[in-house]
């Protein structure tokens, strides 16, 4: 976004602006302008930029309204992950924060480069490429990783890119979501403690944290981790060892000279971890050393090349070989599985994405899918 700070401050100087105001004016937006960061400083010019209603904003950045529709999703391991869908309006001035300050060239140079998700160009295949070929691999889950980032911490990141304090509160508003008190036991826990004071007209009583589903979120997450990846990354090079972060999921990788050093590790990591807030799924904590399966991101990283675990394969092959044998009517009715359509386009999927890691392999497995569906390429078409 272009913003000349001079010719904004020449309109303003003919509105007869008095000499203090002016000079608030460019006192505020000077850093902003140096960082290239969009200048907002008001929630009414946020609000006009995005054409969303201001008294809808003030609504939420107030807590007298949860603009969000939430559902679960159940996870591979068991339990739910929550996802919570903003309004609309909400949605289109998160969208808006998202490209134009978090994904801003002032942001990404904040971000380690041991952040490996979330950020333009990132995925879950550069992640494990960091870890081919590795002896040893340890790796760390976050338990509500999203859930356990406060909105206190929200706003230091807003603070940081030069915001002054009542905007930067009430973009922290804006990309925060409030839990029931009665089931928010983070409260126990120091950064979540509410402290009963009230800013102008808005009250700091009730403490958000990152809604998972919002588009703020991931990048409001590895910019609030900056620190952690810091002391992590400092951690893994001091014993010789490669660290990334992919969201919540952390991994060390590299030769560790016997079992003492790694417990010693673990114990260090989970230690730096708990200090800056999170808690460690101590379930989740694995480690793989040479003749044992690694598993980085949903990729085995043993060798030099990445391949898709075998039993994600071994699974594909399963199921073409019970629709050749029983037809896809038959097979779909013994996995009761109803839409047929679906189920065709998510194996296709699951082959694309084999493909996708090893191309031998997929290959094979896509012409025994095209032997069984000689015109799903004329379905595809009616698709497109």
């Amino acid at each position: 976004m272009e913003f000349s700070l001079h010719s904004y401050l020449k309109k303003l100087h003919e509105t007869d602006s008095s000499p203090a105001y002016l000079g608030a004016i460019r006192k505020n937006a000077t850093p902003l302008v140096e960082n290239q960061l969009p200048v907002i400083l008001t929630i009414g010019q946020l609000s006009y930029i995005t054409k969303s209603p201001y008294k809808h904003l003030m609504r939420i950045i107030n807590r007298d309204s949860d603009p969000y529709r939430v559902f679960s999703i159940r996870k591979r391991s068991g339990g739910k992950r929550y996802i919570c869908v903003p309004e609309n309006y909400l949605l289109t001035v998160q969208k808006w924060v998202h490209k134009h300050i978090l994904c801003s060239c002032h942001a990404l140079k904040a971000l380690s480069s041991s952040v490996t998700a979330y950020t333009p160009e990132s995925s879950h295949i550069k992640n494990a490429k960091h870890h081919l070929d590795a002896d040893w691999i340890l790796k760390f889950d976050i338990i509500n990783f999203f859930e356990s980032i406060s909105e206190r911490q929200v706003y230091y990141v807003f603070r940081r890119f030069g915001y002054r304090a009542l905007v930067a509160f009430c973009l922290a508003r804006l990309c925060t979501r409030v839990l029931d008190q009665r089931i928010d036991v983070r409260r126990k826990k120091k950064r979540w403690a509410i402290n009963k004071v009230k800013w102008k007209n808005l009250t700091t009583s009730t403490m958000g944290h990152l809604p998972q589903g919002a588009p703020t979120s991931p990048m409001l997450a590895n910019l609030v981790c900056v620190e952690l990846d810091k002391e992590l990354k400092n951690i893994a090079i001091n014993e010789g060892l490669h660290y990334t972060r992919y969201a919540d999921d952390i991994a060390l990788s590299g030769s560790i000279k016997d079992s003492n050093v790694t417990r010693s590790l673990i114990s260090e990591i989970s230690s730096v971890i708990g200090k800056h807030g999170y808690d460690v799924n101590h379930r989740k904590t694995k480690v793989a050393k040479n003749g044992s399966r690694k598993i980085i991101t949903g990729l085995s990283v043993d060798g030099d090349k990445l391949r898709v675990p075998k039993k994600y394969k071994d699974e594909i092959r399963k199921d073409l070989y019970y629709i050749k044998k029983y037809g896809l009517e038959g097979h779909c009715a013994k996995i009761e599985y109803k839409n047929y359509l679906t189920y065709i386009m998510r194996l296709k999927g699951r082959i694309q994405y084999v493909l996708l890691i090893e191309h031998a392999v997929g290959e094979k497995l896509l012409c025994m899918f095209k032997e069984i569906f000689p015109k799903f390429h004329q379905l595809e078409n009616l698709l497109k």
